[in-house]
């Protein structure tokens, strides 16, 4: 091999070298630390909560699910989860950096920033949290059926639909 290249392949191996142990370096926790079922899990989630400054410190199935989408490699998983509202971008980058993980977030789509804004609204007119989602997703997804049209009549004021919908209606039931 003549000189040059050994050199440019030394070179090239020595980026490459610094790249991966960067990323470990900067690894706080593994993916190995927090393995769902694991006798010590929840107290390494809270070690988690801490370092990646989730707000209080508390952890949520969606934090889970941003450790396990991204030990899995499952990055639309998270981007959904964001686009959903359930956790904003710069908790699954601080997740994510704690595990020595890259992940960029995508910008909300308008129908996830719908969703967000719907399902805080139709909370403050008194539904339940996961009837509130269900309406959410109705509004959002399929505005025509007749949760989506109760759901515009409540954001719209109307008293007679805000008590109809808060009362949660069968056909609010999202079919996840």
């Amino acid at each position: 091999m003549p000189r040059n290249r050994r050199r440019t392949a030394a070179v090239f191996a020595a980026i490459i070298f610094s790249f991966v142990l960067g990323n470990l370096a900067h690894a706080q926790m593994s993916c190995a630390d927090l393995k769902y079922g694991k006798p010590d899990y929840n107290q390494k989630m809270d070690v988690l909560a801490k370092r990646a400054k989730l707000p209080d410190n508390y952890w949520s199935r969606y934090h889970e699910s941003v450790v396990s989408y991204l030990c899995s490699g499952n990055i639309k998983g998270i981007d959904m989860l964001i686009d959903n509202g359930f956790l904003n971008s710069q908790e699954a980058q601080n997740i994510a950096q704690v595990l020595g993980k890259e992940y960029k977030a995508k910008d909300r789509s308008q129908t996830g920033k719908s969703y967000g804004y719907s399902k805080e609204k139709f909370l403050e007119m008194g539904a339940c949290n996961a009837c509130a989602d269900n309406i959410a997703q109705y509004y959002t997804r399929k505005p025509n059926s007749p949760c989506g049209v109760l759901a515009k009549q409540a954001l719209s004021g109307n008293p007679d639909a805000i008590r109809k919908m808060v009362e949660f209606p069968d056909y609010c039931q999202w079919k996840y």
